[in-house]
């Protein structure tokens, strides 16, 4: 999936546009709930936090993230730690 983003240079009045790249990540709690996310690379595991939290209900900061053993840490990008369009992660409450 593309976002069409629309950026206007200040020297000239036409519009440039790109194309961001956004992932799907699979969230499930293991306890009924299965969330799928679309996020951009960039953001960072905070942001993914509120998504995650917009769509359950619940609160961001009681979300942790893990895949296997690890817990991602909230300061660091999605892309940062290697995630894929269409990875699983679990999510843990506090």
């Amino acid at each position: 999936m593309y976002t069409i983003i629309k950026i206007i240079f200040s020297d000239s009045s036409v519009p440039f546009c790109c194309l961001k790249k956004m992932i799907e990540i699979t969230c499930n709690d293991r306890q009924g709930k299965e969330v799928r996310i679309k996020c951009e690379p960039q953001n960072t595991i905070g942001d993914l936090k509120k998504l995650i939290a917009g769509q359950t209900g619940t609160k961001s900061d009681r979300i942790i993230l893990m895949k296997w053993n690890t817990i991602f840490k909230d300061n660091i990008t999605v892309e940062d730690y290697g995630m894929k369009d269409g990875m699983n992660l679990e999510i843990n409450y506090q």
